[in-house]
């Protein structure tokens, strides 16, 4: 077993952990346990539509469990860790959906569309919604028998709905809503309510016994449309930016680097729906709002902030091209190139409605070979493996992603069933975006327990942990960790560290090291607070007071110097050096960078005299808890998080 475990990922950080951190592992194994008998043993068990009846348990399907999950000590302590880089996240997926839906209800050009007429309860359960903000002229355009109503029946029958004709005032479907809504039995009456609830997925569709990958997918590309509309005016992108960001802060994020849809059809228009921005003006946007946020958070928390160039792999290869052209001149750009992470193609990658990466072979490589030429740096970070397609021209995308020299690849799921390309991935020192909680929710494994990625894991692959889309999936990267830990009960405290290394490692961030840096003073204070017992459990195998963590925490002090949020990069001076010999007991240490390596010699424990709790909690609340947008030394409420006008164009795009 030893042997077996010495292939793992958790191995070589668990054998280099200092005695703060081997406690500190300790007591997060007894939280875990607690949360066990506290919070699932306690909950009610639930009746099946054929009389069993279903305890609640540790690692259940997300969405079953997550009102559950929000109330552990383990979800507390994964709020409150410092997260290094979210890697894989959607843009317009990020924020709740009460956020967008706020602002679009004070637009006077906000405009609504329903796939049905809501006259009955399965109409207001079945419809697709979409919205737009649209000029009095377009208004008349696209509304050519009159003004549309809704709630009547004669809706379904308006010419040329289902061609984007019959948009309705939103200030007039809100006021008409409560009454249209409250006559009909069991249908929610309270319009900002259902509209979250049409943004979000719901337990039953996930995981009915009928639901599949395709039909999950059909609900996710309605969402995305959904807020598609909500998202594309300038005053709601610039609000959304801000609350992005914010949000990043909060989770305890570091960096990140997001996906906007770049296309045609996703401009941004005035706010009188009347001119439109493109895509460099949208980039501009992003720019601005970053440094905005900057001026008052002053990289506390997050520091850093790229965009992934991506566009739609159902678009054909005169529009990929086109995709990467400017994607080349965004690169040579002097204001914009220095937040140019890299490129993907989004959307669904099975169910034969995508072309696979080879079909755009001779565009990338030519792609590849300007950027050589002109010594531009944008990788591939393309989405693949996302599928149980096997043996398809879909799952191959993984082979082909290898070849074209992906950096990284979003999802991988379907790795495990290619033992060459995983071979590739660690000589090549290729990384994976796993995304848990949306492989669960779009149908690639009905439980976390079964995810793949602990395939990866065991085998010692490079992954990092993202939310992909947080908003429909009701998550925030908090979620997603604890959910990776939730599907192997055996997951240390060193795992949590390695994934978080590894996502430094393999981000397209510039300052890796300071970054880097300043990340591990955050991890010793965060450690620190988990053996002064802020989030519940003990070291202690009596259930008594942690030995130790005053003094064990003093001397971590002294050697690594202030630690928080705020510290300086001076303040951890051994990082470079000690990198070097963290890395070296990783197996494919000849491959990898030391930039977001841990040091294995970090400022130390040492072998300390008894100190109570008590004291230990009141040193680390004093000098490590930090601030980001409010604070974070008392988690916040988890927030479900948002997405979406008419689906002429794509509009899925994970």
């Amino acid at each position: 077993m030893e042997k077996e475990a010495a292939m793992g990922f958790e191995y070589a950080l668990g054998k280099s952990a200092t005695d703060l951190e081997k406690r500190a592992d300790h007591i997060l194994q007894e939280i875990k346990k607690r949360d066990m008998m506290q919070v699932y043993d306690k909950a009610p068990s639930r009746l099946d539509a054929l009389g069993q009846r279903h305890p609640r348990f540790y690692g259940d399907h997300f969405l079953s469990n997550v009102a559950l999950i929000e109330k552990t000590r383990l979800f507390k302590l994964c709020q409150a860790m410092p997260k290094g880089a979210h890697l894989h996240i959607h843009f317009n997926a990020n924020c709740h959906p009460s956020i967008l839906l706020g602002i679009a209800k004070n637009m006077e050009r906000m405009h609504i569309w329903s796939s049905k007429a809501l006259i009955n309860k399965e109409a207001f359960e079945q419809t697709r919604i979409q919205f737009s903000i649209l000029s009095e002229e377009k208004v008349n355009e696209k509304n050519t028998a009159g003004r549309p109503d809704i709630f009547s029946a004669k809706y379904d029958s308006y010419p040329g709905r289902d061609k984007g004709s019959g948009w309705m005032s939103y200030a007039e479907f809100r006021a008409q809503f409560p009454k249209a809504a409250g006559g009909i039995k069991d249908v929610e009456s309270n319009v900002d309510t259902w509209l979250q609830k049409k943004a979000m997925f719901g337990e039953e569709e996930t995981h009915n016994s009928l639901q599949t990958a395709a039909g999950a997918w059909e609900k996710f590309n309605g969402r995305t449309q959904m807020m598609k509309g909500l998202f594309n005016y300038k005053s709601a992108y610039v609000k959304y930016i801000e609350k992005c960001l914010e949000e990043f802060a909060k989770d305890n994020i570091q960096y990140a680097e997001i996906r906007p849809n770049f296309m045609s059809t996703n401009h941004v228009w005035d706010d009188e729906g009347k001119t439109l921005l493109n895509n460099k003006d949208i980039m501009k946007l992003i720019i601005q709002g970053y440094k905005k946020f900057q001026e008052t958070h002053k990289d506390k928390v997050f520091k850093g902030l790229k965009v992934i160039y991506c566009t739609p792999r159902s678009f054909k290869n005169e529009e990929i091209k086109a995709a990467l052209n400017e994607c080349l001149e965004f690169k040579r750009d002097k204001e914009l190139a220095k937040f140019i992470a890299g490129f993907d193609l989004v959307g669904e990658e099975g169910n034969g409605k995508q072309f696979p990466l080879v079909h755009f072979a001779k565009e990338f490589l030519q792609f590849r070979a300007t950027c050589q030429a002109e010594g531009l740096d944008i990788p591939f970070l393309f989405h693949c493996g996302e599928t149980l397609e096997n043996g398809t021209d879909t799952d191959k995308n993984l082979f082909d992603a290898v070849l074209l020299g992906a950096k990284r690849i979003g999802h991988g799921y379907a790795l495990p069933w290619h033992p060459w390309v995983m071979k590739q991935m660690k000589e090549k020192d290729i990384c994976v975006e796993l995304c848990p909680i949306s492989n669960e929710i779009l149908g690639l494994t009905p439980r976390i327990g079964g995810h793949s990625a602990y395939t990866l894991l065991a085998n010692n692959v490079a992954c990092t942990i993202s939310t992909d889309n947080g908003t429909p999936f009701r998550s925030t990267l908090s979620h997603d960790f604890y959910q990776i830990m939730a599907g192997k009960r055996d997951m240390t405290l060193f795992g949590f560290r390695q994934l978080i290394e590894w996502s430094i490692k393999h981000s397209c961030m510039d300052n890796k090291e300071s970054v880097h840096s300043d990340w591990e003073q955050m991890w010793t204070a965060f450690v620190k607070r988990i053996v002064a017992g802020d989030f519940g459990g003990t070291d202690h195998p009596t259930g008594g007071s942690a030995p130790n963590a005053q003094t064990a925490a003093a001397q971590q002090t002294k050697k690594s110097g202030p630690s928080g949020a705020g510290a300086s990069h001076g303040q951890s001076n051994n990082a470079n050096a000690n990198s070097a010999q963290r890395s070296a007991h990783t197996p494919q240490s000849a491959n990898r960078t030391n930039a977001s390596s841990s040091a294995s010699q970090r400022a130390h424990g040492g072998n300390t005299n008894k100190a109570d709790t008590q004291a230990a909690r009141t040193a680390s609340t004093q000098n490590n808890r930090q601030s980001a947008s409010g604070g974070t030394d008392t988690p916040r409420k988890s927030k479900n998080t948002s997405n979406g006008t008419t689906g002429q164009r794509p509009t899925g795009q994970h």
